[in-house]
């Protein structure tokens, strides 16, 4: 493992440079699920950015927005998704694999994560390259911003009186790719204002989002977790 890292704390509202953005809105229950069958397939399919970190409040549809991914990946069928609060990590028997960390219960000190965070969750942010294991974070605002890989996906929920609102930055070439096709398959829930040219989507093939298998329950979701 690394030395020990500087307590810089992410920001998922830094200026974001020459990385993508834009925003997400999810009107309905099911949206959040939808969401998260689509970028199964986009991480899926891009080795080099297998980051995801979500930050939002209590109740905002993190782990929602996990199931509804790790149920459309190969093998998901197999998992049984659930907050790891108290135990910090769920990996999960998925193609890729998936480790869903849960940093809620760790203290909010700048770089308080580090201290209590396991090894293996360092080790896999600091993995250079196409990596084997898909790695989730809820609450990544708890990490220092110099533990995460240049290569991520960024996703942060907002205030909204009706629905969802997350705002999506991709940082790095493969992410932003992520984002592009993401952004592709759920034009209906991208805000006009902050939609991307989707020209160049075609440096990265997905499937269409509708080959997903289909997640039961979709509607009536309660996402308040």
């Amino acid at each position: 493992m690394a030395p020990a890292h500087s307590a810089r704390p992410f920001q998922p509202d830094q200026p974001i440079g020459d990385d993508t953005a834009l925003t997400l809105r999810l009107p309905a229950p099911g949206d959040t699920l939808r969401l998260g069958r689509v970028l199964a397939l986009a991480l899926a399919a891009q080795p080099g950015t297998r980051t995801l970190l979500l930050s939002g409040g209590l109740g905002a549809g993190k782990t929602t927005l996990v199931r509804g991914l790790v149920e459309a990946l190969p093998g998901g069928d197999d998992a049984e998704v659930s907050s790891p609060s108290f135990n910090i990590c769920n990996m999960y028997p998925t193609r890729p694999e998936t480790a869903h960390y849960d940093l809620y219960r760790l203290e909010q000190a700048p770089g308080a994560a580090l201290a209590v965070a396991d090894d293996a969750l360092l080790d896999l942010l600091e993995t250079e390259g196409p990596r084997r294991v898909l790695v989730i974070v809820e609450w990544a605002e708890r990490l220092p911003a110099n533990v995460l890989p240049p290569d991520r996906l960024e996703l942060t929920w907002l205030p909204a009186t009706h629905g969802r609102l997350i705002m999506a930055i991709a940082r790095g070439e493969a992410a932003r790719r992520v984002l592009a096709v993401t952004a592709r398959e759920v034009a209906d829930l991208v805000m006009p204002e902050t939609a991307p040219d989707t020209a160049a989507d075609t440096a990265m093939q997905a499937p269409a989002a509708g080959n997903v298998r289909a997640t039961q329950g979709t509607q009536g979701t309660d996402e308040n977790t």
